[in-house]
């Protein structure tokens, strides 16, 4: 599907601001993150977190494909929220 045309260094301020993190979708029509998306981000400071998008348990296979996105970024492990236990994320 065609980009948003949206100004996503702008997105990454408001993030920024608000102490939020940015979804990398793995549902294959929903991919509004890309590999460059993500590392823009996480160069900008903004953290993300990797979702499948499933509204299905046949949809949970999508986190592979969130995965592959996060990481085509330069995503490590320490980037993306929900690779932490609760606690964790709660105390940040």
């Amino acid at each position: 599907r065609p980009e948003n045309a949206l100004d996503l260094e702008r997105v990454f301020e408001v993030a920024l601001e608000e102490g939020v993190a940015l979804e990398v979708n793995g549902l294959p029509d929903r991919l509004d993150l890309s590999g460059e998306h993500v590392r823009d981000a996480l160069l900008a400071g903004v953290r993300v977190v990797c979702s499948t998008d499933a509204h299905s348990v046949r949809g949970l296979g999508n986190m592979t494909l969130s995965v592959a996105t996060a990481r085509r970024g330069w995503a490590t492990p320490a980037d993306v929220v929900n690779t932490r236990s609760l606690p964790a994320i709660l105390e940040r």
